[in-house]
């Protein structure tokens, strides 16, 4: 395989980030995260950006005195390409004109790199072993590493900051003040839906329906031009299509995924309604056993194919963590899965709504303190920290006799409360109450102020889907 110089690689590019290392105390934490060992193409500057990151690490003064003395004694290298070192450090500085755009010309030594990496991938130069799987885990690894070549600017001063924010004023101009709405118009009102980089945790025990729950919200999403992500590790896609036409037809559930319809006339009726939903931008993924990796490329095939405004994790206790799980406890593995996420939802700057699973025992309470807490999150580990949005779905009637009726004496069977228990930049500890008709798998909440914690006042309501 052969390289093109100034294409694949620049010997005076390299020299100059090298030369600027050594004349300048501070250059090097500069190339820090940016470059490394690997990047360079000339074996010569392999070694010397190899001493000049073993002295930053361990403290060493660098100069050209120093660098020479660390690379013939420490690491024992008397001549590099056939040249005695002292030449070789003096002829690099010369290539250095200044250190102004010092990590540009790191971004650009690394983006050759990356060309250089994947014309090896392309033509063979990646030796794959082991079984079909693990030869696709190790092409899908090289690839990602070669993908993290994308320069990213790691500080910014105030005059950025609030240039920033003036363009991010401008856009919540344009959409006067809200994110990605829920479609919960109260909820909206108060603390403006979701934005991008926010991770939101909706937590329920199972069967109370958290799942409905997201189908809602992802319809409600899509309809107002969402590009809308869903990866279901629970049900598979007729089950996730059955309840997203039955919250848009009004059809119950059974009835649509059993084909119990009374006549045709009756299906056909169905099926004239679900062709306001057929292109809508929702996207599914019900593939199991996912790990963090997979949902990282996952979501980054589907940016790339049509888009994404939003992704839809159910549910979270079921994403697997292949990598390094000696003497790891399932709650560090949930930690270290709801961390990755919260990163996705950085690095890509759009809201994740991961579903989870409950303790069981917020069932066995009473009183207030039936409805959950941040506590409560199953192998919570640092959930509640990663996230930045943190609700509950709560059923009175899942709870036993004693809450089948509320103190009025009607039946709880159809309500459900949405408790808001941390909002961050917004209003925590809210209480909605919500409507739940059963068979359509469907939530509807009424007109009705947000309580304030007040669960006791509220009025359950069953106009104003959402």
């Amino acid at each position: 395989m052969e390289f093109t110089n100034h294409i694949h690689f620049s010997k005076e590019l390299e020299n100059a980030i090298l030369g600027a290392c050594i004349l300048e105390k501070e250059a090097f934490g500069r190339t820090f995260g940016i470059i490394e060992q690997d990047s360079f193409y000339h074996d010569g500057n392999k070694i010397i950006y190899d001493a000049l990151a073993d002295m930053y690490s361990n403290g060493f003064p660098i100069d050209l005195l120093t660098v020479n003395d660390f690379i013939q004694n420490k690491k024992e290298i008397t001549e590099i390409n056939g040249s005695n070192i002292p030449f070789v450090l003096c002829q690099i500085t010369k290539d250095v004109v200044s250190s102004a755009h010092l990590e540009y010309h790191c971004f650009i030594v690394k983006r050759m790199w990356m060309g250089r990496e994947l014309i090896k991938l392309t033509h063979g130069g990646l030796k794959l072993e082991g079984e079909v799987k693990e030869q696709i885990s190790q092409l899908n690894e090289a690839i990602q590493n070669i993908n993290q070549g994308t320069f990213k600017k790691e500080w910014f001063d105030m005059s950025e900051l609030m240039y920033d924010l003036m363009k991010h004023q401008e856009e919540m101009k344009k959409t006067k003040g809200m994110g990605i709405t829920t479609g919960i118009a109260t909820l909206d009102q108060e603390n403006g839906g979701f934005f991008g980089g926010q991770m939101i945790v909706i937590g329920a025990r199972p069967s109370v329906g958290k799942s409905a729950f997201m189908g809602q919200l992802a319809i409600g999403m899509a309809k107002t031009g969402k590009r809308i992500g869903i990866i279901s590790l629970e049900m598979n896609n007729n089950e996730i299509a059955a309840r997203l036409s039955a919250l848009e037809t009004q059809d119950d559930f059974k009835t649509i995924f059993r084909n119990l319809y009374r006549d045709e006339d009756h299906r056909a009726a169905w099926y004239d309604k679900i062709r306001t939903i057929t292109d809508l931008p929702i996207f599914v993924s019900d593939k199991t056993k996912v790990s963090p990796i997979d949902i990282k490329a996952k979501v980054a095939k589907l940016k790339h194919l049509h888009g994404l405004d939003c992704l839809m994790i159910d549910y979270l206790q079921l994403v697997g963590n292949e990598e390094d799980r000696k003497n790891r406890t399932r709650e560090n593995e949930v930690s270290v899965i709801s961390r990755s996420c919260k990163l996705l939802s950085k690095d890509l700057n759009i809201p994740i709504i991961l579903l989870a699973q409950l303790n069981r025992a917020v069932t066995q309470r009473k009183g207030l303190s039936r409805y959950p807490t941040l506590s409560d999150l199953r192998e919570s580990g640092s959930i509640e920290q990663d996230a930045d949005v943190v609700m509950f779905l709560h059923r009175d009637w899942l709870l036993g006799e004693e809450y089948t009726k509320d103190e009025n004496g009607d039946s709880t069977e159809n309500k459900a409360d949405l408790i808001i228990r941390k909002w961050r930049n917004g209003a925590s500890n809210l209480h909605i109450p919500l409507f739940f008709d059963a068979p359509k798998m469907m939530f509807r909440n009424g007109n009705q102020a947000i309580n304030h914690w007040k669960p006791e006042s509220v009025d359950y309501q069953q106009d104003n889907p959402f």
